[in-house]
């Protein structure tokens, strides 16, 4: 079974230093494991890592999608697994980074795509949205896949539709993570930091980037037709939020604060969803010795 390593944890944790930190050491390559970093020209609002950080270290699953693609877990898991097989056939080691955990969960466990269509249980959940209303399915969403609700609104009833139609007859609901068998050796590490420096971090990203031009980013990705409001790419933390300033509804103050406030909220989704992996290692990013230590008791075994 070939072995990966995955770092993993909640936005602003510092998991692009750890992991080109650990594939210097360990002669490894990069795999991003970031739903919003595989689309190009969304550079400053995902925090991309640039060339100089990346420093040599060769990145996977970076710029792979156009911003008006529509991009699921199934295209992930193929591209990074492809990545994987190249990575591992060099003799070298496969590091997985990123906070999406839907995207680390394909690579451990193996999902069903086989069968992903199911006429009757779409035609109930539409009946179901009917009677019931869009809130109470994207609660429902949100409490198997807590990753897409946050990218899916209530409003998009046909995504909401499409996503719990996935997730009935898959049978690989979040909950029955522990029914299945991995599908690589897999050693996580999840960074962990205390909370109120976390969100320190990511108040500081986010003022990073609008002195970084990041309207300036949104703004052009749009005027030259790459993407919409609608767009998929568009439902990122960092984007969404400038459609109501760019209509004249909030301030440019309110686009950042909001900006802050959601990828805190994103982050706690991140922190509950990295707790399900009993078996991983959580360590502070600064504790590199620790960390070291853990991958080469996991690569000796």
């Amino acid at each position: 079974m070939k072995k990966i390593v995955i770092v993993a944890g909640p936005t602003a944790s510092g998991k692009s230093d750890v992991a080109v930190r650990l594939a210097k050491k360990y002669n490894g390559e990069i795999i991003s494991c970031d739903s919003m970093q595989i689309y190009k020209g969304l550079d400053v609002g995902t925090a991309k890592i640039s060339e100089q950080e990346k420093q040599g270290v060769k990145h996977y699953m970076i710029d792979v999608a156009e911003p008006s693609q529509e991009y699921s877990v199934f295209d992930y898991a193929e591209g990074a697994k492809a990545a994987i097989e190249q990575i591992t056939s060099q003799g070298k080691l496969p590091i997985v980074v990123g906070g999406t955990g839907l995207y680390a969960e394909s690579l451990i466990y193996p999902l069903n795509f086989a069968v992903n269509k199911d006429e009757a249980v779409r035609e109930r959940l539409k009946e179901e949205l009917a009677r019931d209303g869009a809130e109470k399915l994207h609660e429902r969403l949100a409490m198997y896949d807590p990753e897409d609700a946050a990218k899916i609104h209530p409003n998009n009833t046909k995504r909401l539709i499409r996503a719990l139609e996935i997730i009935e007859i898959s049978g690989e609901a979040k909950r029955k993570t522990e029914l299945r068998k991995p599908q690589y050796d897999v050693c996580m590490i999840v960074l962990d930091l205390p909370r109120d420096e976390l969100y320190k971090r990511i108040d500081s990203r986010v003022e990073r980037m609008f002195a970084q031009g990041l309207e300036a980013e949104v703004r052009g990705i749009i005027a030259n037709g790459f993407a919409d409001e609608n767009s998929q790419s568009m439902q990122a933390i960092g984007y969404k939020e400038f459609f109501s300033y760019f209509k004249g509804e909030i301030s440019a103050d309110e686009v950042k604060s909001q900006i802050k406030q959601n990828s805190r909220r994103y982050a706690k989704r991140q922190i509950s969803w990295f707790k399900r992996y009993k078996f991983a290692f959580r360590a502070n990013p600064r504790d590199e010795k620790a960390i070291e230590e853990k991958i080469d008791e996991f690569l000796r075994g």
